[in-house]
This record gives C-alpha cells, sequence and structure tokens, in this order.
C-alpha cells in the first residue's frame, strides 16, 4: 500500500499525487516513442515536425507544439527526460495531471513565440522539450524550494533547488548575450520557458507557491507542500507540532522511501522519519 492510499492522507491530495506523477510518466513515454519510432534526428518527420522560423503558415501551425517533442540526439533527450523525472517528481504531484500539463505546454508555447519573434524570417529551426523542462524546473523550485540535490558537477556540494534555479537562469541569460555562432543551443528558448513557468505558478497555482525567484527578500516558507500535509486541522506546521510519530505515518514513509528512494522525500518527511528514529531511541 503506498503513501497516499493511506485512509488519514486526505482524497483529493492523493489524486493529484497519482495524476500528476501519471501524467509525467506519459510525457516521458510520448517523448521517447516520438525520438525512437515516429520522428528520429534526420528523418522526413522529424524536418516536417520541426519548428521553422522561415515558413511561417497557418498549414504549419501544429510545429508550435510538435517542435517541443523532438530531440536532436540521444544525450539531448536523456538529459531532457532526466529533467522531467528529477523536476517533475517534485511539480507534478503537487498540480495533478490537468495543471502540470498546463505548465508543461505554457513551456513549449512560449518558448516557439520567443524563437518566432527573434528569428522570424531567417533560416533557423528549434526542436527540443527543453523549454518545457524549464517550466517544470522553476515550478519544483517554487512548491519546494529547500529540496536539494547533488549535481555531477559538485558531487559533494548538495545545492537547494531554488539556487540552482537562480545560477542556471543566470547562465542561460549570459550565454543567450554572448556570440557563440557554433552553438546550436536556444538559450532564449529556455529563458522563455521559465518566465512561463513563473507565470503559470503565480497566476494559476498561487496556493502551492513557497517560493517567489522575484522576492530576493522574501524568505521561502518552511512549510511542507500541500499533498504532504497529514490531517491535522493545521495548515501551517512543523515536525514537532504534528506530535508523536504514529505506527501507520512511519509505515508510509518507509513504503515511499522503498518505492521512491530516500531522495523522494521532503524536508518534513526526513523531519518526521528522525523524530521516529528517536522515538524509538526512548528520546522525546
Amino acid at each position: 500500500m503506498g503513501l497516499y492510499d493511506r485512509e488519514y492522507m486526505q482524497q483529493d491530495d492523493r489524486d493529484k499525487y497519482s495524476s500528476g506523477r501519471r501524467l509525467m510518466w506519459q510525457l516521458i513515454a510520448i517523448n521517447l516513442l516520438m525520438y525512437f519510432f515516429v520522428a528520429s534526428p534526420g528523418s522526413a518527420a522529424y524536418n516536417y515536425l520541426a519548428l521553422h522560423a522561415d515558413k511561417w503558415s497557418a498549414d504549419t501551425l501544429f510545429q508550435v507544439v510538435t517542435y517541443g517533442f523532438l530531440h536532436a540526439n540521444f544525450s539531448h533527450i536523456l538529459s531532457n527526460m532526466y529533467g522531467l523525472y528529477l523536476f517533475g517528481s517534485i511539480a507534478a504531484p503537487v498540480l495533478g495531471g490537468k495543471k502540470f500539463l498546463t505548465l508543461y505546454m505554457s513551456g513549449i508555447l512560449v518558448s516557439s513565440l520567443v524563437f518566432y519573434i527573434i528569428n522570424f524570417g531567417q533560416a533557423s529551426s528549434l526542436i527540443g522539450a527543453s523549454g518545457a523542462i524549464c517550466a517544470v524546473t522553476i515550478a519544483a523550485a517554487m512548491v519546494d524550494p529547500e529540496k536539494k540535490f547533488i549535481m555531477i558537477f559538485m558531487p559533494f556540494t548538495p545545492i537547494k533547488i531554488s539556487t540552482m534555479v537562480v545560477c542556471y537562469t543566470l547562465l542561460n541569460f549570459l550565454l543567450a548575450l554572448a556570440d557563440r555562432p557554433q552553438d546550436p543551443t536556444s538559450y532564449l528558448a529556455h529563458l522563455a520557458g521559465f518566465a512561463a513557468g513563473y507565470l503559470v505558478m503565480k497566476l494559476f497555482n498561487k496556493d502551492v507557491v513557497r517560493w517567489d525567484p522575484l522576492k530576493f527578500t522574501k524568505k521561502a516558507k518552511s512549510t511542507p507542500p500541500p499533498h504532504e500535509k497529514e490531517k491535522t486541522g493545521k495548515k501551517n506546521f512543523n515536525s514537532n507540532d504534528a506530535g508523536p510519530v504514529s505506527n501507520a505515518e512511519l509505515d508510509a514513509l518507509l513504503d515511499k522511501v522503498s518505492k521512491e528512494g530516500i531522495n523522494s522525500l521532503s524536508d518534513y518527511e526526513l523531519s518526521r522519519l528522525r523524530r521516529a528514529r528517536e522515538e524509538m531511541r526512548g528520546g522525546k
């Protein structure tokens, strides 16, 4: 029995969690199917579905969506799908399937719009889900800013997702300003994805936003994401406020660890797990 099958979890939150994760995996599957079976790099379908700045017409309007499901090579799709899994696992359960799809598609559409504005009439093409992944990444940071990751290029230094988003956004901004004619990456599309994700979260998902990257002086809220709250009758509480860890709660936490790994636990859930350990050792 999974964490959100427990009777002490709210039904709406369970529905959000399951529909969000299901939609995330469906998007990953669609991207993989497109890459391996429908529009592999260099194929006629690949060229037909890509977004071309010099071929705008009503007959090719579908390309503002289809380009986002194409990838140039295996490393390209691997990095994007890993990003979708890593950050989607945070944002999707909080938003639910429908809102997560809106977030994802907003990244694709806004990125295509910016690409057209900048490159209209030029022999330039756009492919890849990077804009959508950037939208998902900033959404994940806004719902769980204290979540930490160990990055490949910083293997021994955990970094908060909020810090990572700020650094990555600044990096894309600097690269967009640089004159790099041999670099095919559309850094402006990445920035457009970040902007789209931010606006979707601020306009339509205010209730789950715990960190605003444009309010630098405002400290991130320490409350757990909505889908991790228990039925305590309180909206804001910490681990101690929730009282002793029950056997059912401990069972749920261990069940989640076994299914999704220790990194799937939020700071709040980790604090509850530590409290359970202290209680078993005779602590208060």
